[in-house]
């Protein structure tokens, strides 16, 4: 008889759980600063792209979801949310209403809960919520909240005892079976989320609380609903760097019991604890139904498949608890180091529901990092993952804080502070298609205040006067291109994400603020001086150095503190003219895997550090705003008059392009990661489904030019190939077609034959020429040349790329030209006597806008123009 493929049950890592107050399944917080009733206007899907949006013209947002089912996945929570809800004159109101409605919610739940071992309950509720396999899960469209499984856990806590007694202390005879109060039971705990959401937003009601109320808001909301910030192998790779180094390993043995090695096993132990009895019930289920297909079993067998039955689905409490000595027989890790672990990442049976339902709806769970409940007895339950691999490091570090022991701290902190310098700068390298960073720890002198009068110029005779010794983390210098790195391991408190104002803004200023002023300091003397004056005294001259970007990197998640740049400016905690792209090492790792190529992650950066993207993206996951990107979004218009006064010589703005920029929107980026989590889940192991990599659609020719550029290096390569995949769908098919018609021409007459394109945007003004090289043509790569300094200085553009394409569309050359423009009597009498068409002459015809996947609208996007010569 041949055998079936058979379901195995997996802990799924990095699951973010769908929210209330959300449109968002990884974000849960996306309608905190848009009313519920007026989201609902108007929605347009693309049903060919499985690309879906809903939009807000009357309160000018849009939020982006994934796919057409994403977006009757949000439709069906908003209406969920709604549901229950009444009127209240003011949000004071409801924080006075707070505890008797947690009174009244957690008298129901324990009522329910009467006669019933509470590890079935908990069990029951995990496999309510939470996808029993990732392979094929898509968390855009998921209902569960593995938030609800904390609501019921923190209840049953202050129960005390493993099975629920009721009012009188005696346990009823005949309680129901314990599935059926699953569905009543998470009701009721969706309702003090709802509760627990509302409470975070009412934050912004008080505007004493100043800009910052509304990161505030949205941080609290974040670490109520989100469950799983980091992927498995990233996640195991950054604690492993930072707590399996042999000194920190020592140490942790000695001031906590037992090692991160130890933590490891410990938590692969439980997974395989709990995946195994799972499958060898699915297994036995299976096997009978093969064997005996319609028929009724025989007696014997029929109560064995009726006990699995029983032990999977209705009463698997036992079933799914394990004990210290389950684990050492596994991991082989002894028992006293697993009990040292569990009391840590445990929580027994005990305390006050009330109060503990009270503490989580103010923004600060008990549970908070806790995935394990033990009866007291020496049996334990996982909730979700077991160790949960995002707060493994911040547990022990508290135990490590907490042993009083000041000399094992500092050595624990300048290991973690070291790795992650060095994780975060050999991943930038890496996107930048660089071995490691050009300088590390890089000793430079600046201004020793904001306002002093200081010579920092190449050309100073007393560099040191009015100046101060500085380091930053790491430079990367490519070609034209400068990359500051600053880097920060500390984390936000607690007090801070439990919506505390005043502890977001001190922890903000001494991170996330600290690391771009030094940033921002570095990017300014690069611009401004051409160079640095390093400690030791010498000139580093850095005067090819043309765009200059800042890379704020943290060890720990910001969630939307790392997104909302805009309320950080309002706050006062960025300034200057410029942003920082500020990421998480662990998403930086995740944006390493999946953008192939440097251009395309300049490009990246670039859209992310633009001013505008601060005031018109809201979203609470780098990773979202990362597939957004990748789907072709990520674009905004710049102001169209103040291009043309900062590039004179480009052809005028017209009504189009101001209305253009004028109607633009806030969008929300709402869980667009399903095909990421699909690629990482297959990669990690975890999904038996495969999966391709998230990828940037490209024109295939545009594409090999940018390759073409990189795998020679040739001059430009870099920022002339994220001008390139910066252009529209639209202009870059045009401009292959170009390419293309030029070769043709070139064939038929064997003459030189060129077309020019000219982007002008909130990155500078660049110009890509495409010429031809004829067979019998020597001179071709000089005319080339000659035409783009003429073209360049009459358009007075920041820089060009030339390209010159033999008969067989093969690049036989390329030309670079990024001299700053500006006056030169030359350079006027060769575009006088080659006849170029005058600027006014030129028109606009096509924009790079954002790559989009089916054509919908005219493109948005900067100025351009072509013309063929």
């Amino acid at each position: 008889m041949g055998s079936r493929p058979r379901t195995r049950l997996q802990v799924p890592h990095r699951t973010k759980t769908t929210g209330l107050l959300n449109c968002n399944g990884r974000s849960h917080d996306d309608l905190h600063s848009t009313s519920l009733s007026d989201l609902t206007e108007t929605m347009m899907v693309n049903d060919e792209q499985e690309w879906g949006a809903l939009s807000n013209d009357r309160r000018g947002r849009q939020v982006i979801v994934d796919g057409p089912d994403g977006v009757r996945t949000l439709l069906e929570r908003m209406a969920r949310h709604m549901d229950g809800l009444v009127p209240a004159k003011s949000w004071s109101e409801v924080e006075q209403q707070a505890p008797s409605i947690i009174r009244h919610h957690v008298d129901e739940m324990k009522r329910l809960l009467q006669g019933q071992d509470l590890f079935d309950v908990l069990e029951l509720v995990r496999q309510h919520e939470i996808p029993i396999t990732l392979a094929g899960h898509r968390e855009s469209e998921s209902q569960g909240i593995a938030a609800i499984i904390d609501i019921v856990a923190l209840v049953a806590l202050g129960v005390g005892q493993r099975t629920a007694p009721i009012n009188n202390g005696t346990t009823p005879s005949d309680p129901p079976y314990p599935n059926q109060i699953i569905e009543p039971l998470c009701a009721l705990a969706r309702d003090i989320l709802k509760l627990a959401a509302l409470m975070s937003f009412s934050l912004m009601a008080n505007p004493s609380y100043g800009p910052l109320v509304e990161l505030a808001s949205q941080l609290r909301g974040a670490e109520q609903m989100i469950r799983g910030k980091h992927y498995q192998s990233i996640g195991i790779e950054l604690n492993r760097g930072i707590l399996d180094a042999p000194q920190i390993a020592s140490l942790l043995k000695a001031n906590v019991g037992f090692t991160y090695d130890d933590v490891r096993s410990i938590s692969d132990a439980i997974r395989a604890w709990y995946a195994g009895g799972k499958n060898s019930l699915i297994d036995r289920i299976g096997d009978a139904s093969m064997r005996y297909g319609q028929a009724e079993p025989p007696p014997d067998d029929l109560e064995l498949l009726r006990q699995a039955f029983s032990d999977l689905f209705i009463s698997p409490g036992t079933h799914s608890s394990f004990t210290a000595a389950d684990l050492a027989e596994i991991s082989g890790v002894t028992q006293d180091r697993i009990l040292s672990a569990l009391q840590i990442f445990s929580r027994n049976l005990g305390g006050d529901s009330e109060g503990l339902i009270t503490a989580f709806v103010n923004g600060r769970n008990p549970l908070a990092g806790i995935d394990i409940i033990g009866d007291g007895s020496g049996n334990y339950l996982m909730l979700q993952n077991g160790v949960q691999i995002d707060h493994v490091r911040r547990l022990l570090e508290s135990r490590i804080k907490a042993a009083g022991n000041g000399k094992a701290w500092d050595q624990y902190g300048r290991r973690r502070d070291a790795f992650a310098e060095e994780k975060a700068g050999s991943t930038l390298a890496s996107l930048l298609g660089m071995p490691e960073p050009t300088f590390v720890g890089l000793k430079y002198l600046a201004p020793s205040s904001k306002d002093c009068e200081c010579d920092l110029s190449a050309s100073s005779s007393n560099p040191r006067e009015n100046t101060l010794q500085t380091e930053g983390d790491a430079l990367f210098i490519v070609e034209d291109v400068a990359i500051c790195l600053e880097v920060k391991a500390g984390a936000i408190t607690d007090k801070a994400k439990s919506g505390n104002v005043q502890r977001v803004a001190e922890d903000l200023k001494k991170t996330i603020g600290e690391a771009t002023t030094q940033a921002q300091r570095l990017e300014s003397l690069l611009l401004d001086n051409h160079g640095l004056w390093l400690a030791n005294g010498k000139w580093l001259d850095l005067s090819g150095v043309r765009e200059v970007r800042s890379v704020v990197a943290c060890l720990d998640d910001f969630g939307p503190l790392a997104i909302a740049a805009d309320a950080l400016v309002r706050a006062g905690l960025l300034g200057g003219s410029s942003m920082p792209w500020i990421v998480s090492i662990h998403d930086l790792a995740v944006v390493e895997k999946v953008i192939d190529d440097p251009a395309s992650f300049l490009l990246y950066l670039r859209r992310r550090t633009e001013p505008s993207v601060a005031k018109l993206v809201a979203a609470i996951d780098e990773l979202d705003v990362l597939m957004w990107f990748l789907h072709g979004g990520l674009y905004f218009e710049a102001d169209p008059d103040a291009l043309f006064q900062r590039f004179p010589r480009s052809p005028m703005p017209t009504s189009r392009d101001r209305t253009r920029y004028r109607e633009q929107i806030v969008t929300r980026v709402g869980t667009l990661t399903d095909k990421l989590d699909a690629w990482m889940y297959f990669e990690e192991g975890i999904s038996s489904l495969p999966a391709p990599k998230p990828t940037r659609a490209e024109n295939p020719m545009i594409l090999g030019l940018v390759k073409s550029m990189q795998n020679s290096r040739s001059p430009g390569w870099l920022r002339s190939g994220a001008d390139l995949l910066n252009l529209s769908s639209r202009t870059q098919t045009a401009l292959v077609n170009d390419l293309k018609k030029v070769v043709e021409q070139t064939r038929r007459d064997g003459d030189f034959h060129s077309v020019f394109y000219a982007f002008m945007g909130a990155w500078g003004y660049s110009l890509i020429i495409i010429a031809t090289q004829p067979r019998s043509y020597p001179t071709a790569r000089n005319r080339l040349s000659t035409y783009m300094a003429a073209k360049k200085h009459q358009l007075q553009a920041d820089r060009a790329v030339g390209f010159l394409i033999d008969e067989q569309h093969q690049v036989v050359g390329v030309e670079y030209r990024n001299d700053p423009p500006g006056e030169d009597a030359d350079l006027d009498e060769l575009v006088e006597r080659m006849h170029l068409v005058p600027v006014e002459r030129m028109r606009n015809t096509l924009a790079p806008s954002p790559k989009r996947l089916t054509p919908r609208k005219p493109k948005k996007g900067s100025k351009s123009h072509r013309k063929k010569k």
